[in-house]
């Protein structure tokens, strides 16, 4: 029977441990660029979910191991060269799962966040050298010796007590989150939104730091956000506030080259910018606060069988559950001057467009009534553009947004700025947007290192696209910098608490 036990835990922690690696690994290639040359050996899809409850297994299955043990020592006879090896895996092993529990929780310390994917690609050599004892040892016969358990001798309770406590393990850990608690204020105090934190409200009201990490250009792809929220009982107010050594204003700007116009870029081409580009901030809010950004998150090249390929391999966010997903997304050059953020939602896949480059899957903006911001080409190209308007002699062209009355359809014959010239590529067409796209009032301000936003929307709006906020409502965070979609993340959800 001791045989027939250490068989079923030996399986089951291959399948674990394997699923557990591959999902990994499809969720480091979002920061770890070189991971995309194996994408086609890598899992696609709901990945988060994937290695959430594949590691859950695992430290069920180790738990229950490590008492096995315990209670039935035996003299073994392995080599010392087997012994050094299962010694090595039992350090390896224990490092992923304390670094991969800590790192769910958000309590894994900043300097130790590679740990857990070096323990990962320690555990592979493990493999590796654990797999090749048996081999040389029983051959051919390895897999028949390790894995066979005869059906009268399988531990049927065991393996149904251990599949209970993942499961039950599991759905604790999809629920925990952090809790943010929104002071109450009077209606009657005005706030002003305006990037400063200068109100007496904002002084009172409880801080919360949330840990983020894995966001291009940020130190060691870390910002620690703080957050503080307010609220009179029909707007909810925020601030939040990161560290960003750098200002980003330059937005995709056009270059006159020797052959024309041209778009300065680092992976524009690929949908993956992360030079040339505006720091920006997005906030995301749901009525379930489940991992993987509340199960919106869909790595791979190709997730959905139905839909294009995405240009980076990184994967898109869909919200396939019939539920809504709000999404505030700041940016700092084409929405700050307007005080806005961009009200956008996750929700389910859109039909492709003909001749639509960029496929979105389930990431929308809400509906407008008017207002925009366009890019200042007429087609793009890699190589070469057109701008569709050049600025009026008494616009400063170094600004990073170029208004539409304050410029002139594109003439050949008007083009006479010299080679090395930089230009906006970011046109507004009117001051704000007008609608649904405009319920989230924001400003942001950097100083000395620092970006403070601050954002208000009423708790209830009439847009089938919103979440309400309200008790219970889960919030995530991300900000950019200078990068169009590699922004940091945390894991736990932050569910609001408001003041009663």
């Amino acid at each position: 029977m001791r045989r027939s036990i250490f068989a079923v835990l030996h399986t089951l922690s291959i399948v674990a441990i394997s699923f557990s690696l591959l999902s990994g690994l499809r969720i480091a290639s979002l920061d770890k660029s070189y991971l995309l040359s194996i994408t086609t050996l890598l899992p696609e899809g709901q990945v988060h979910s994937l290695h959430l409850i594949s590691g859950i297994s695992l430290l069920v299955l180790s738990c229950y191991y490590g008492y096995f043990k315990l209670s039935h020592r035996t003299v073994t006879t392995q080599t010392r060269y087997h012994k050094l090896v299962t010694w090595f895996g039992y350090v390896i092993i224990l490092t992923s799962l304390l670094s991969g529990v800590l790192l769910r929780l958000d309590w894994l310390p900043q300097p130790l966040l590679p740990l857990h994917y070096f323990s990962a690609l320690a555990l592979l050599l493990y493999l590796l050298l654990h797999s090749w004892v048996y081999a040389l040892q029983l051959g051919r016969n390895a897999f028949k010796k390790i894995l066979f358990i005869p059906l009268k001798r399988f531990p049927l309770r065991l393996t149904g007590v251990l599949i209970l406590c993942i499961c039950v393990l599991y759905y604790y850990v999809q629920s925990s989150t952090h809790t943010l608690s929104v002071s109450a204020i009077s209606a009657d105090v005005l706030m002003e939104i305006d990037g400063y934190d200068d109100e007496p409200q904002w002084q009172d009201a409880t801080l919360f730091f949330v840990d983020t990490n894995h966001g291009a250009n940020f130190v060691d792809g870390y910002a620690q956000v703080a957050i503080k929220a307010l609220s009179n009982g029909q707007e909810t107010f925020f601030l939040f506030r990161w560290a960003d050594p750098t200002q980003s204003l330059n937005h995709l700007p056009l270059v006159k080259t020797e052959s024309g116009w041209k778009v300065q870029e680092n992976g524009f081409y690929h949908f993956d910018e992360q030079s040339y580009y505006e720091d920006k901030f997005a906030v995301m809010l749901s009525n379930s606060c489940s991992f993987g950004a509340d199960g919106t998150s869909y790595l791979g090249k190709q997730p959905f069988n139905s839909s294009p390929a995405n240009w980076h391999s990184k994967g898109y966010h869909a919200s396939l559950d019939g539920k809504i997903r709000d999404l505030w997304h700041w940016k700092a050059v084409r929405t700050n001057d307007m005080v806005l953020a961009d009200d956008n939602f996750i929700g389910p896949l859109v039909k492709p467009l003909n001749a639509e480059r960029r496929y979105k899957a389930g990431y929308q903006t809400d509906g407008k009534e008017s207002g925009s911001y366009v890019m200042n080409w007429q087609w793009y190209s890699k190589n070469q553009i057109t701008p569709k308007r050049l600025p009026n002699q008494n616009i400063d062209i170094s600004h990073p947004v170029l208004p539409w009355f304050g410029s002139h359809p594109y003439q050949k014959a008007h083009d006479t700025y010299p080679i090395g010239t930089q230009l906006s590529s970011v046109l507004y067409r009117s001051n704000r947007f007008e609608g649904d796209r405009a319920d989230v009032r924001a400003k942001g301000r950097w100083h000395d290192g620092y970006w403070t936003l601050e954002l208000v929307r009423k708790n209830k709006t009439d847009s089938a696209h919103d979440i309400a906020l309200s008790n219970h409502t889960c919030m995530w965070v991300s900000a950019f910098d200078r990068s169009q979609i590699a922004h940091t993340r945390h894991q736990r959800a932050i569910k609001l608490r408001y003041a009663l």
